[in-house]
């Protein structure tokens, strides 16, 4: 039996750079939101339905067909350039290198705020069994599968519905206004009567990576954090040694990770702060000629 997985570990009328000329009516903050709320209600129900038929394959279908595949839809059927809306543009190694390390950094600090919440919330049993039985892997093999199914799919889903879609619909808001929302948001999707422990730690890194993506003007930037995250808690897991140290849920995270992740996270946040997002000329190197 390995170590308790820690319940905060959760596996966010101007000129756009990202609108090509033709598109002058992009989707605004309410044509977005409309479209989150309908694909998290699919995603309630017919993800529950998957998942009670086929298991870990049924979440995995789940992300692809009720998140992927529509959020793709939707797109098309707006008429919107998806290079430049959902911000597919390739990162320069700057904002790559900053945004790896904000992600990083951000993993411990919100243990921190998970930890905290244990003072004024209780943790539920059900939902640390759940966890650490999705994220533990005993063989290379499940290995490869749990990081395929809880850390590769997600940082390709949620990204393209979060920070794709939603982010590049409420682009015409003030910048934290747009990564505030973009964070309550995808916290709120990862919210059940069972778990509202995870909500403001999940919110808190959906605040992060939305951030980081505006600043670098690339979703891979999203898709690459988001995957460090959940890579790092099947790490985590899956080490005994390691887990140890969070087996007791009301303890609070290992000082030295929660020292260096706050160094990295102010070394991220300075990196980003010097990128400029690509213009709109170098976003065009990414859409298909004819």
């Amino acid at each position: 039996m390995v170590g308790r997985l820690p319940h905060f570990a959760v596996p966010f009328g101007v000129s756009d750079p990202y609108l090509s000329p033709e598109d002058t009516r992009p989707p605004g903050p309410g044509s977005v939101l409309v479209f989150v709320l309908c694909v998290a209600v699919l995603f309630l129900f017919g993800g529950l339905a998957l998942q009670l038929v086929l298991g870990q394959a049924g979440l995995l279908a789940a992300e692809w067909l009720l998140l992927f595949l529509p959020a793709l839809w939707w797109t098309a059927r707006e008429g919107v350039d998806p290079v430049r809306f959902l911000s597919l543009n390739l990162p320069r190694a700057p904002g790559l290198v900053g945004a790896l390390l904000l992600g990083a950094g951000a993993l411990p600090l919100g243990w921190v705020l998970g930890w905290l919440q244990t003072f004024v919330l209780p943790v539920p049993e059900e939902l640390l069994e759940g966890l650490e039985a999705l994220v533990t892997a005993d063989s290379p093999a499940r290995l490869a599968w749990i990081l395929f199914v809880v850390a590769l799919t997600p940082a390709v889903c949620e990204e393209v519905v979060f920070r794709g879609v939603l982010l590049g619909g409420t682009r015409s808001l003030s910048t934290w206004r747009m990564v505030l929302l973009n964070g309550v948001v995808f916290g709120a999707f990862h919210l059940s009567l069972s778990t509202p422990i995870r909500f403001l730690p999940t919110a808190a890194l959906g605040c992060v990576i939305a951030w980081a993506v505006w600043r670098t003007g690339s979703l891979w930037v999203g898709m690459a954090m988001h995957f460090l995250n959940n890579a790092t808690i099947v790490a985590i897991a899956s080490t005994p040694s390691v887990s140890a140290h969070f087996a007791d849920p009301y303890a609070p995270p290992p000082w030295e990770s929660v020292m260096g992740g706050g160094i990295a996270f102010a070394v991220g946040v300075g990196i980003l702060l010097r990128t400029r997002p690509p213009d709109r000329g170098e976003a065009a190197t990414l859409t298909p000629t004819t």
